[in-house]
């Protein structure tokens, strides 16, 4: 299998179900998982740029094309943007009330 973030991050979100089959080189998480993945990007100091809705229809990942993104402002220190695109993340994942609701994110790398 190919690399598709980097080493570190792709052991993380390889855990969700992958969005190849939408021609998405990506995978989408539970909840749960995406929160998890959350915090492991954390602790890498792995920013989080945005991310996309899916919904589980069966087994097979669907778009709801609903989003999310978090740019870095001009002078917006480093440390700053990690725990502004992380808190950004984790609120738009745990108030997004849709069923079989899962979340692809996208890191900066």
């Amino acid at each position: 299998m190919s690399v598709i973030w980097s080493e570190q991050i792709d052991p993380i979100l390889s855990r969700g179900i992958s969005l190849e089959h939408l021609g998405v080189r990506n995978w989408a998480l539970r909840r749960d998982d995406a929160l998890g993945a959350i915090y492991d990007l954390e602790a890498l100091g792995i920013p989080i740029l945005g991310g996309d809705v899916y919904q589980l229809i069966g087994e097979i990942a669907e778009q709801t094309y609903d989003s999310w993104y978090c740019d870095q402002a001009p002078d917006e220190l480093d440390s700053v943007f990690l725990k502004r695109s992380l808190d950004k993340a984790a609120n738009y994942i745990c108030s997004y009330l849709m069923q079989r609701e899962i979340f692809a994110l996208v890191p900066k790398i």
